[in-house]
């Protein structure tokens, strides 16, 4: 059995340009808890996975900054729930899992982009503006497996139920269908890289809860060593959701990382990112965002954080947002 403590405070407000001049703050922890079914002495490759996650925030970021691409992956209405309760099956090369889940845990991540802000470097706005998902800050009821199918590849497929705040039922409000194929390629010391490429299909149940909508999404992340052993990582995410009512069509994303750029600090990293939302019928939002990681103590990160955004919403324009970010992990 392994567990681990997740707690995170953050504050942050534009402090340029077009948005209300008011400050948001968050604190927010994560508590896991993993059983190994087989270092427990029962059977081979069985694990259960439970989460409890809550959080309490002071002011709306939606209202004070008016942005699609939310300027804090963090920030959410004031909650305290089970986050994830499921049970994973190792059979050989695949697996089924199935319970209360994220479907950003699995699908459409991109690790390179962690330590971003912006919640557009996370799961594409694609999908989490045009289909009402089980993602942050609302997991659901899912169930997925997956296959390594050598070589490098690997691919997975799932279904989530849709509305996933109600848990009235399994699919009585909808569904989410989903798959991804992946390939990684490099040598362990030196260049690696990963593909991901996948496609989602929101079935709503009735015309009352919307129209049903689907999507494309892509990812490509690269990590290597320059030659005085410094950690380079770099990646580039879309998304792509054309019908006619989703008020995102498009989304790219690209950035770069470097950890150890200080000698005397190797375990900081700075981040640059820059996405855009391709917004229906109006102008395309971008965000340009860097973020520096400083490790202050064993377990301890002060993450500072400085975003420009262009057409917040939408609109003309263009805002700055500042923030300050404290981690702890355990």
């Amino acid at each position: 059995m392994s567990t681990s403590l997740h707690l995170d405070a953050e504050t942050l407000g534009v402090i340029g340009g077009k948005g209300a001049r008011q400050a948001v703050s968050v604190a927010a922890f994560q508590a896991a808890l993993t059983l190994d079914t087989a270092q427990a002495g029962w059977w081979q490759g069985g694990q259960f996975d439970l989460m409890l996650m809550g959080l309490r925030s002071h002011g709306n970021l939606q209202t004070v900054t008016n942005t699609v691409q939310l300027p804090s992956n963090l920030w959410a209405p004031n909650f305290l729930r089970v986050y994830q309760l499921s049970y994973r099956q190792q059979f050989g090369p695949g697996f089924v899992q199935g319970g209360i889940m994220d479907v950003n845990n699995t699908f459409d991540t991109t690790g390179v982009a962690g330590h971003l802000h912006n919640a557009s470097f996370g799961i594409a706005p694609t999908l989490t503006s045009n289909a009402n998902i089980a993602t942050y800050p609302n997991p659901g009821l899912g169930l997925m497996g997956g296959l390594a199918l050598g070589n490098g590849w690997s691919a997975q497929a799932g279904v989530w139920q849709g509305d996933p705040p109600g848990m009235t039922g399994a699919l009585h409000r909808g569904a989410l269908w989903i798959a991804e194929a992946d390939r990684s390629w490099g040598e362990a010391e030196h260049t690696q890289g990963t593909l991901k490429l996948g496609a989602w299909h929101l079935q709503q149940s009735t015309a009352a809860y919307g129209p049903d909508s689907d999507g494309l999404y892509a990812v490509n992340e690269w990590r290597w060593k320059d030659a005085d052993r410094r950690d380079w990582a770099a990646f580039l995410q879309g998304g792509w959701s054309p019908a006619a009512s989703n008020p995102v069509l498009g989304y790219i994303g690209a950035g770069v990382r470097i950890q150890g750029l200080n000698a005397t600090r190797p375990a900081d990293v700075l981040t640059l990112g820059v996405a855009q939302a391709r917004l229906n019928s109006l102008p395309s939002e971008t965000v340009i965002e860097a973020v520096y990681s400083l490790q202050l103590a064993r377990h301890l990160y002060l993450q500072p954080d400085i975003q420009h955004i262009q057409n917040p919403g939408g609109e003309s324009g263009h805002q700055w947002v500042a923030g300050l970010r404290v981690h702890i992990e355990h």
